[in-house]
């Protein structure tokens, strides 16, 4: 424009078709006039572009620019922190989950928050938001986290799942049991059906056409054996990864996996309404996940240390135990001066509870409405604290600071 206002020049503009006669090009003119009185939105799935495609942009080979910056950095300086702060070998199994996303940070936390009472507090959250804690952070007490923390009770070697009878019971394995498998396949397709339902009834969003094919399509509810398997068969218990494309595994771990979050945030406009009706619904979800799952496993597992005559008496004692044990184990110079420190502690205490100090004198001058009570020297610069504390007269009433304020505001008397 600007060469065209100062060189004085007149322009005349006409139209040229591009890519006349070419068939193709034909054919995509004549698809994008009929779409254009379309009435159904039409909705690109950025999963079936190629990662080298320049329509979308891809982020660090990770993830998939596809909605407001702001909103999708969410994702990974999310699982960045997550994976900076709890940075240690028992998350291997999630390594890939926390590395491409596959992870809902926002509603895991609010999901390990959720309070089901009415009471803000109790010992009962305590216990639930604990385990919650555990299980997502794979540190749950299984069979080879015992038997680390308490060698002296379980039995050496690896400590075999008490359902399957295969392979060694960890964290990882609830999602991979065998004998899991029938129950979990029959009750992904009772909480798909649900989630239909929920969708149907209870979303709010415009776009509320094709429910039934998205979830049905979604892995959120498939049980693949193979996948499983070639997962479970290794050669070491610690190389086990929980597989991308069962994201319903996470949900056993109390972590909100990306594929069942996605359903609520297109189909519910509110965010408030989105956080209630996927914390009620995850609820149940968990719920019936667990009682199949860790519930079936715990009683198994109580049932085989009952045999070994493990009990939580044992557990309980077993550092102190352990202590008395090195203890007598260990020198006698090192007994000897052991003993020698307790008997000073014991001085030491005793020296603070001895009534024979002025502290504990029971006939003194103290004005007990001072509410002062003097317990070091150091306040004092002039004569022992003892003195000062014997003959205090003090009226708190005359340097309130509340009285001081009433007195100011009252009229002076001229």
């Amino acid at each position: 424009m600007w060469l065209i206002s100062h060189h004085h020049l007149t322009v005349q503009l006409r139209k040229v078709k591009g890519h006349s006669n070419n068939k193709a090009n034909d054919q995509a003119d004549a698809l994008a006039k009929q779409g254009r009185y379309s009435l159904d939105p039409i909705i690109v799935n950025h999963k079936f572009f190629h990662q080298s495609s320049l329509a979308l942009f891809n982020y660090n080979h990770i993830s998939v620019i596809d909605r407001n910056l702001r909103k999708w950095s969410n994702i990974p300086i999310y699982s960045r922190i997550f994976n900076m702060a709890m940075n240690n070998s028992s998350l291997l199994p999630i390594n890939h989950q926390i590395t491409y996303g596959d992870i809902d940070w926002i509603y895991t936390k609010q999901w390990i928050n959720s309070n089901p009472f009415d009471m803000p507090t109790s010992s009962k959250l305590s216990k639930i938001q604990s385990n919650r804690l555990k299980k997502s952070t794979f540190t749950y007490p299984t069979g080879n986290i015992l038997q680390r923390n308490y060698p002296n009770l379980y039995p050496l070697g690896r400590i075999h799942c008490m359902e399957c009878s295969i392979d060694e019971d960890t964290n990882a394995h609830i999602g991979l049991c065998l004998s899991h498998r029938r129950s979990i396949t029959s009750l992904l397709t009772k909480f798909k059906k649900n989630l239909i339902d929920l969708l149907r009834k209870e979303g709010t969003s415009n776009i509320s056409f094709d429910i039934e094919s998205r979830v049905n399509n979604s892995n959120m509810f498939k049980v693949f054996p193979d996948i499983l398997d070639a997962a479970r068969l290794l050669d070491s218990p610690d190389q086990i990864r929980i597989p991308r494309e069962q994201p319903w595994i996470l949900l056993l771990h109390h972590l909100i996996p990306r594929d069942l979050a996605v359903f609520f945030d297109n189909y519910f406009s509110k965010a408030a309404e989105r956080s209630r009706f996927l914390i009620q619904y995850v609820t149940d979800f968990i719920s019936e996940l667990t009682s199949i799952t860790w519930s079936s496993r715990s009683r198994s597992f109580k049932k085989w240390e009952k045999s070994l005559d493990i009990t939580l008496k044992k557990k309980k004692n077993y550092r102190k135990c352990t202590c008395i044990t090195s203890g007598r184990a260990s020198s006698s110079a090192a007994t000897l001066s052991s003993t020698v420190t307790h008997q000073r502690r014991s001085r030491y205490t005793r020296y603070y509870h001895n009534k024979v100090l002025p502290y504990y004198k029971e006939n003194v001058n103290f004005d007990v409405s001072a509410c002062i009570r003097w317990t070091t020297c150091n306040f004092l610069h002039s004569g022992s604290w003892e003195s000062y504390r014997d003959n205090l007269l003090f009226n708190l009433d005359n340097f309130s600071p509340v009285q001081s304020f009433l007195d100011s505001l009252r009229p002076r008397i001229t």
